[in-house]
């Protein structure tokens, strides 16, 4: 085949077209033609599976972290992440984990249970005494939450009776 001048004009302004468009930055698409892309809680998962606990905070953390998160996918990562610093008996972030999870769905007795027992851990015995209560009024027979409840209130009141006995401490002279 015998490449004519017009030909090779025309392929050399094709081949500079097609170059120009290859290394031309992308523009953004307008906003109302964008696709809702849903985060992948694959990873979030597959850390929990591991039970690798640097895993599930490392890899949990992003998927909590992302406005785009399902709400259901944030409150699995929340409360996997939450038994992870529990593991790692780091009690104030297991605590704030629960937290959230509990604005998210107010309706698991289980972790009105666990964030009393963790607050109970902490000398908190106020907020662990509304936490079992709390548990036992979702699930009236959820019986850790009723067994925490009753030592909790048997020890209140040991610790009342020992004040009426002992009298309460004086102030401090000045």
């Amino acid at each position: 085949m015998r490449l004519t001048l017009k030909r090779a004009g025309a392929l050399a302004w094709l081949c500079l077209g097609l170059s120009y468009t290859a290394f031309a930055a992308p523009s953004d698409p307008p906003a109302d033609s964008r696709i809702d892309i849903k985060v992948d809680p694959a990873p979030c998962n597959g850390a929990v599976a591991s039970l690798n606990d640097a895993a599930i905070i490392a890899v949990c953390d992003a998927l909590i972290d992302n406005d785009r998160t399902e709400r259901a996918d944030r409150l699995k990562a929340l409360l996997a992440r939450g038994a992870a610093y529990q593991r790692q008996e780091d009690t104030d972030r297991a605590i704030a984990d629960y937290d959230v999870a509990l604005r998210l769905n107010p309706k698991l007795a289980d972790i009105f249970n666990t964030r009393g027992e963790l607050h109970r851990s902490k000398g908190d015995r106020p907020r662990a005494l509304a936490d079992f209560g709390a548990a036992l009024k979702l699930n009236p027979q959820h019986a850790a939450a009723r067994g925490n409840f009753k030592a909790l209130a048997l020890e209140l009141e040991k610790i009342g009776a020992d004040m009426g006995i002992k009298g309460r401490p004086k102030p401090p002279l000045k």
